[in-house]
């Protein structure tokens, strides 16, 4: 008589316990799957930052060596006649040619996405789900 009490009680347990495990198990593949998209995102915003990196380099080093180079060969053909006309306008020509890069890599800058736009769609949505379910 003593074990079919203790029987009842472990049957009873189990079944109490049994919802808040399987809810469990729901919320943990729930988080899982917000955590899976976050890294998602977060890895998409590395992407686009290194990318934002690389054009910046890239047009920091071709607008100094377009200095050098041009700057040298208009200098050496009128040093004879124009010498600060040719500096002069040489200055204007590269400082229009890097005025134009920055803006354009500050306007890629501007253009990103907000980070993790999706996952708080996401949370938003389960959150009306959740609502709606359990009300």
């Amino acid at each position: 008589m003593f074990e079919s009490e203790e029987t009842e009680s472990q049957g009873s347990e189990s079944g109490l316990t049994a919802p808040f495990r399987r809810l469990l198990e729901s919320a943990s593949g729930f988080l899982a799957s917000k955590l899976e998209l976050l890294g998602i995102e977060f890895q998409e915003e590395k992407r686009r930052i290194l990318e934002l990196l690389i054009l910046a380099s890239a047009a920091l080093l071709f607008s100094v060596l377009t200095l050098f180079v041009l700057t040298f060969a208009v200098i050496a053909l009128f040093w004879d006649t124009h010498r600060v006309a040719a500096v002069v306008g040489v200055f204007l020509v590269y400082f229009l040619i890097s005025a134009i890069l920055f803006v354009r890599l500050k306007r890629k800058a501007n253009t990103g996405t907000h980070m993790f736009d999706a996952t708080v769609e996401e949370l938003k949505k389960d959150t009306e789900w959740v609502k709606r379910h359990l009300h």
